[in-house]
């Protein structure tokens, strides 16, 4: 049975057998969304992990975790319902109702130590206690997910400072929101990832409250509140009116370069006692904060003395792009570059243990291989040279892994193997090399006596027809270079090529103009880099012909796209795309969950700064530098990387919140730095309007 908590605002249902919120609704909305996971709608996830339930760390008694279920209920009415879990020393007590007239559903969940003895409930991790909050993130198949799922953005790790905006897939508001009123936050985990569901939902999401020890007889609580909200300002707004601890942060960037300041600007939370990293904040209504980026390492503090107010923010600072760059090329030509002269494998970039302070070659997997998304390390070469022609140390590293991919990863025809020696088809490949050998035409390299002695304009074709005949027009492909091949083509092929090439991008152009919103699957049922391929195919095929149809279709593409992204105040969140799967398929630790930042969050990037060009629109511009500078967190000075920075406090009861050890495929971004970079030169030289930038 379910006990309903009502409104003409809000519809909640609790199961009456475990006190588990199965239904949050709004009936004032079209269709029928839930904005939790229930049996109903994800029944894939464990029972024990609906809304509301969860976890304590009670001793090794217990193997240090108690669940607490089979509530007592306490009351129950139309408008609110409280329930009590004993679990010995601890008495858990969870009070739900309806406020501000049925605008808002209100949560509180106390923890009271009935016990003789001290309860330290904070451990090691900060993950020995948790609220299990399911929230319906799930790819299902594109018209559901479209219809009756949510992106979660969710901001944990900020302590008091703590909310989730949850944004429907598909753009059918008004959204609901979730702002903490009471008590911290430490952050979040994720449970329920398993190669049965895959990579196609988020799993179960936990909250971590913030106890500490509690003496006999002491309580603590954390609560919050809920509410419909339709954009971000929005959703900022009502949670500065139902939180009297919120803090809105308007920060220029995220990622400070070289001497650049942090300037902070809070609106809030925040009076004339307020101090940021001890230090006190100029207060006229709004706090203002501003220090060199050399004074702070990472996380800033935020605290109001005689309140319990601690949040923090995360900025990220480099010293120069350009260095962090160059010590990641030559990382790559001295320890991932395969050197063993006349035999199989020679010259190609591979996968380099940063634990292990070698290639990976024990790790063979598809994900881990010679080929696919490894391309990405020569582009990056490839472009790097086309910036600097007189490197020799990487001329001579970019041909020899020129001469591996002609001649081991595609046979004479243009096929590209999925690896050397496999011709298991997988399509994403094809753009990756149609877009190396662009970029290696576009420099100086010589390359007689590779494969032939076909220069890289004739590759470049033959790759782009066999793509096309393997069935690429119903492809999203990441990274098919459309723009910079029409580019060169105008400038350095043929007609005959260059109108071969426009036909067939116009063609592919228009299937997926026609869909629409109708994404169909690939890898994973419906995700990010699906929709960014659509947005940014139409953008550069606009920037290219300059028709109108072509734009109109990207917008409503960019609009699906951006709701991936979020505004938590934290360098390798902010803007970056929700992405929770290529830590266990490219990562040497196969650790599911989110992965904040990841490299491909930057063909957000690159449809922000296609858009920005197309619109005239520098906050665009702005923010996908943003997103791209995001993305230098997986990169260290001394030029090692990883593939995959896993967000969560745990995955599967694993730690989390850190950096895989494994360099694999990262290097996108970076390839993406200096493609977004020569385009804005390309821009210079007055074909189109351009803007300044940090990169």
């Amino acid at each position: 049975m379910a006990a309903q908590i009502k409104s003409e605002h809000f519809s909640v249902d609790i199961d009456n057998t475990t006190g588990a919120v199965v239904s949050i609704s709004n009936p004032r909305a079209e269709g029928d969304m839930n904005w939790v996971s229930s049996p109903d709608n994800a029944p894939w996830q464990p029972l024990g992990s609906r809304w509301g339930m969860g976890y304590v760390d009670l001793g090794a008694d217990s193997l240090h975790r108690t669940y607490w279920k089979n509530p007592s209920i306490v009351s129950s009415n139309e408008t609110s319902a409280v329930l009590e879990f004993n679990l010995g020393p601890l008495l858990i007590k969870v009070s739900r109702s309806l406020k501000d007239d049925g605008k808002t559903f209100h949560e509180s969940y106390s923890f009271h130590n009935v016990g003789t003895e001290d309860l330290d409930l904070d451990g090691p991790q900060g993950t020995s206690i948790a609220i299990f909050t399911p929230f319906n993130d799930h790819y299902t198949n594109t018209e559901d997910a479209l219809q009756r799922r949510a992106h979660a953005h969710v901001w944990a790790n900020g302590g008091s400072n703590a909310w989730v905006k949850m944004t429907q897939m598909g753009g059918h508001g008004p959204n609901l929101g979730l702002v903490v009123t009471e008590g911290s936050l430490r952050g979040y985990s994720i449970e329920s990832r398993d190669r049965i569901t895959m990579s196609n939902t988020r799993g179960v999401f936990l909250l971590h409250p913030i106890t500490g020890k509690l003496a006999p007889n002491e309580q603590k609580a954390i609560e919050w509140s809920m509410f419909w909200h339709n954009d971000w300002d929005d959703f900022f707004e009502k949670c500065a009116e139902l939180s009297f601890q919120f803090i809105h942060f308007h920060i220029p960037c995220y990622t400070l370069v070289g001497d650049e300041v942090a300037a902070l600007q809070m609106t809030g939370a925040v009076n004339e006692k307020t101090t940021v990293n001890g230090q006190s904040v100029v207060c006229d209504g709004k706090g203002r904060y501003s220090a060199k980026s050399d004074t702070f390492k990472g996380s800033i503090d935020v605290k109001t003395p005689g309140t319990e107010y601690s949040a923090k923010v995360y900025l990220n600072r480099v010293d120069s792009v350009e260095k962090l760059v160059a010590s990641r090329v030559r990382f790559i030509i001295d320890k991932q570059q395969i050197y063993d002269l006349g035999k199989p494998g020679d010259g190609a970039y591979a996968v380099f243990d940063n634990e292990a302070q070698l290639i990976s070659s024990w790790d063979t997997d598809n994900d881990r291989n010679l080929g696919r998304e490894r391309v990405g390390m020569g582009i990056f070469m490839a472009r790097w040279l086309r910036e600097h022609p007189d490197d020799d140390k990487v001329r001579n590293s970019l041909k020899r892994y020129y001469k591996f991919v002609c001649e081991e990863l595609q046979d004479q025809t243009g096929y590209v193997l999925n690896g050397p020696g496999s011709r298991e088809k997988r399509l994403y490949n094809w753009p990756w090399v149609m877009q190396l050998h662009i970029a290696v035409a576009s420099t100086d390299l010589d390359t007689t006596g590779v494969n032939g002695g076909e220069s890289p304009l004739e590759r470049f074709e033959k790759t782009m027809e066999s793509f096309y005949d393997e069935g690429g027009r119903d492809l999203y492909p990441i990274g098919l270079p459309l723009l910079e091949c029409l580019r060169y083509l105008q400038n350095f092929g043929t007609t005959k090529l260059l109108e071969r090439a426009k036909k067939l991008f116009l063609n592919h152009g228009q299937r997926i103009l026609d869909r629409g919103v109708d994404y169909p699957p690939f890898e994973v049922n419906f995700e990010q880099s699906i929709v960014a391929p659509a947005a940014i195919m139409l953008l550069e095929l606009y920037r290219f012909t300059k028709e109108p149809k072509w734009l109109g279709g990207a917008e409503l593409q960019m609009k699906t796209l951006l709701r991936f992204q979020g505004k938590q105040p934290d360098y390798r969140l902010h803007d970056i795309a929700i992405r929770h799967w290529d830590g266990y398929w490219f990562g040497k630790d196969r650790m599911w969950g989110d992965t904040f930042p990841h490299y491909w969050s930057t063909l957000n990037a690159v449809a922000l700064h296609h858009y920005s060009y197309a619109k005239a629109d520098e906050a665009s511009k702005k923010r996908a530098d943003g997103i791209i500078l995001g993305n230098l967190a997986l990169f260290s000075p001394d030029g090692s990387a990883s593939c995959a920075w896993i967000y969560p406090l745990s995955v599967n009861g694993r730690a989390g919140h850190y950096k895989d050890p494994y360099a694999n495929d990262q290097d996108w971004a970076l390839n993406h730095l200096l493609y977004l970079k020569q385009d804005d030169e390309y821009g210079q030289k007055g074909h189109e309007r351009t803007y300044m930038d940090r990169i």
